[in-house]
């Protein structure tokens, strides 16, 4: 974000912006979420590159790390649906009120948005959401994650890295 408001985007490109990098997120992660759900369900984990990509499908019913898996669906439901669904609600709101928003910051919130409804979708019909992708080199390796996982982490990232970057580069 920046102080001076006349920096940032207008509201209707903004608007504009939002939906085009956000529905491109929830098609793109719906669909490989369906593909790898076809192609994996009930099969092997597939070990590619020496094993530093582990290609596989799981059910989560927590979130991060399946933090909360064990929690009683009803908690899971208030917490993971309604409890993101506002945060990502309100995030929405406030990036399209703000008039200090600048297209990288309203592309990162997009990509959060959009990988967030993502999963969102994935809870709401099923129950959990579907990941795949597991990266790492020997016992050192990520949590299993899918595209909206990569969405909302690079926009958590970019949302951070901005600013920074800016203040580097000087008014």
């Amino acid at each position: 974000m920046t102080d001076d408001v006349h920096d940032g985007m207008p509201f209707a490109p903004k608007v504009g912006l939002v939906l085009a990098i956000a529905t491109a997120v929830i098609v793109i992660d719906l669909a490989t979420k369906a593909a790898i759900e076809r192609a994996f369900y009930g099969q092997p984990t597939m070990h590619l590159l020496a094993d530093t990509v582990r290609i596989g499908f799981v059910m989560n019913s927590g979130v991060f790390l399946s933090l909360g898996h064990e929690l009683d669906p009803s908690a899971r439901f208030w917490l993971f649906v309604v409890g993101v669904g506002g945060v990502l609600a309100l995030l929405l709101a406030l990036t399209l009120k703000d008039p200090r928003f600048r297209k990288p910051e309203v592309a990162a919130v997009a990509a959060i948005v959009g990988g967030g409804v993502g999963n969102l979708i994935d809870r709401i019909h099923l129950g959990a959401v579907r990941d795949f992708f597991n990266i790492g080199i020997g016992p050192v390796r990520t949590g299993i994650f899918n595209v909206a996982d990569m969405a909302i982490t690079f926009g958590g990232i970019a949302l951070i890295a901005i600013p920074l970057l800016r203040k580097r580069q000087g008014p």
